[in-house]
Order: C-alpha cells, then structure tokens, then sequence
C-alpha cells in the first residue's frame, strides 16, 4: 500500500505537505518514490524538483543520460541543471542552441559556471 503522504503530493503537489514531520530517512525515501512516479508518467520538471529536493543528484544524470538518448533535449537539461555536471551541460546547452532554446541553454551555462557562454546567449539572442 502506498503510504497516504505519496497520494498527496501526486494529487496536489510538493507544497501540499510538511515532510519534516516524518521519521529520519523516511522524507527521502518518499520523495524519491514520488520522483520516479512523476518520472514514470512524464512529468519531468516536477520529477526534477523533487529529486532535487532528496539530493538525489545521481538518478538525476541518470534521468538526463536517458533523456538525451531519446533526444528530449530540453527535459534532459532540465535534469542536468541541478547536477552542475559541467560536461553534461555543456554538452546539452550546445544541443539546446542547435534547436534554439536560447534561455534554457544560457540556464545550462550557468549551471555549468560558463560565463562566457552566458554572457554571450545573454547578448545575441535573450
């Protein structure tokens, strides 16, 4: 049985509950379930902040490598960001420039700490 705090979130979201009332671990626990339940029925953004909310940075690369080799460019990011994994953003801002999602990519750059490149996206084209 799936434990009433799940349902909750899934229905109305992360801000409709208080996990720190939970025992130790059990927050985390509940939020990466809820994470690849989202993950599950392709609500990736709220999937990301969740995981994101449980540190789980690792299932997140993990996201964003499987999303990369289905091309979800822009999903993808939306994985990587949270990770500042400086190669797995540069590489996804690059493809997201290539299918012109200008912000996203000067998202991923900053994640990234490439200054450059966002100053540069910042300039030319957002």
């Amino acid at each position: 049985m799936e434990h009433p705090v799940v349902a909750k979130i899934l229905k109305e979201g992360i801000n409709s509950v208080d996990l720190s009332m939970l025992e130790d671990g059990k927050e985390k626990e509940i939020l990466n379930y809820v994470g690849e339940r989202l993950y599950k029925l392709n609500k990736i953004p709220d999937a990301v902040e969740i995981l994101k909310k449980a540190k789980n940075l690792e299932r997140l690369k993990e996201m964003g490598d499987e999303l990369m080799m289905q091309s979800r460019i822009e999903v993808a990011t939306l994985c990587f960001i949270p990770t500042k994994d400086k190669d797995r953003l540069n590489k996804a801002a690059a493809l997201c420039i290539k299918v012109m999602n200008y912000q996203l990519a000067a998202k991923a750059y900053e994640a990234a700490g490439n200054t450059e490149m966002v100053e540069f996206l910042e300039r030319n084209f957002c």
